[in-house]
């Protein structure tokens, strides 16, 4: 056993029994945000071409729900920030739960579950995306590399790439299909390196044979999204109309593009307000809070910790909680415990 998966056993086996304890004896209200992004069933074909941290299997978000109704009071992110706003009384310790990029999957698998539980819950839609054969290129680069068909077509691919695959590789020529360890560090690398639309660009030149097929889209469309939004259970925030992650090398023009926008296409296809934003990739800088501040109620990040009454509605932390670290209740007990400080 690694030493990683040690420490992993001994918080489980310490936290886990506890932590619920300590939270309950805390008297100032707190709020723990979900993040969630695909849910796959175990014999899903994409399990194959997704990072382990993009998804849950139904039975795993069923288990997850259970227990944050045994510990906490589920709500709407902006009913909970509204009441804090105002002084309203809240729950001691409340939950919110949310879904980033609108995947189709969401409901098919999640809207069940979410249905059957009563939990309501917000998904971040991209507005010029939904219902499209668009796939992420962080998707199309893991269908690539994991795809062994592929390693005869190594001498074909453009230098960047090739060169990318070798510093993850430790500089030693790299077999495929890569690891999904390797394949992690591969996308860490190309987000640091490159924008989205960029690395787009790049895959652009790669056969990746990434394309959806035309029943099989990644991401649901408006049709679906109104009907989880006529059941009142289930909000729509924005996640920009394409995203674009939104740091110091956005424009102006494409911030107010991606911010403002991307609310204003949303509210017009689900004829509801729109009022809650998320950053993607957790991405932002000042510019961009600015703009959000002044569209919308709340906003979420990628930041892994709890929420008080001090923390700022327009950078509220999340809690990524998916198959790879919270597959059992002692591992999800113990991931929240983490986060909390507890």
């Amino acid at each position: 056993m690694s030493v990683n998966s040690r420490i992993k056993r001994l918080a489980e086996t310490v936290l886990a029994p506890f932590a619920p304890l300590a939270w309950r004896a805390r008297s100032a209200p707190r709020l723990l945000v979900l993040m969630y992004h695909r849910v796959l069933p175990p014999d899903h074909p994409d399990r194959a071409c997704e990072q382990p941290g993009m998804y849950v299997s139904p039975g795993t978000l069923a288990m997850h729900l259970r227990l944050l109704k045994r510990y906490f009071e589920i709500v709407h992110l902006d009913d909970w920030a509204r009441r804090a706003a105002g002084g309203q009384p809240l729950p001691r310790l409340a939950a919110a739960v949310t879904f980033d990029d609108g995947w189709r999957d969401n409901y098919a698998h999640a809207w069940p579950i979410l249905q059957a539980q009563a939990v309501p819950a917000t998904i971040y839609l991209l507005a010029d995306l939904m219902g499209t054969q668009y796939s992420f290129w962080p998707n199309r680069l893991v269908r690539l590399l994991r795809d062994p068909r592929n390693d005869r077509a190594q001498s074909r691919w453009p230098d960047w790439l090739r060169l990318e695959i070798a510093a993850v590789a430790c500089g030693s020529a790299a077999s495929l299909p890569l690891s999904m360890q390797q394949i992690d560090a591969l996308i860490a690398r190309c987000k640091s390196l490159h924008t989205d639309t960029e690395m787009l660009g790049l895959l652009g030149t790669v056969d990746t044979r990434a394309v959806a097929d035309a029943g099989n889209r990644d991401l649901m469309n408006w049709d679906e999204a109104r009907e989880m939004s006529d059941s009142g259970l289930i909000r729509f925030g924005s996640h920009t109309r394409r995203h674009i992650r939104l740091d110091s090398r956005a424009t102006p023009d494409v911030l107010q593009d991606e911010i403002r926008e991307s609310r204003l296409a949303i509210e017009r296809q689900l004829r509801t307000s729109v009022t809650s934003f998320c950053y993607p990739n957790g991405d932002h800088c000042p510019a961009a809070v600015d703009l959000v501040r002044a569209s919308y109620a709340t906003a979420v990040t990628t930041r892994r910790a709890w929420n008080s009454l001090s923390s700022d509605p327009h950078l509220l932390n999340r809690v990524g909680v998916h198959e790879d670290v919270s597959s059992t209740e002692p591992a999800f007990l113990a991931r929240l415990a983490l986060a909390a400080g507890a």
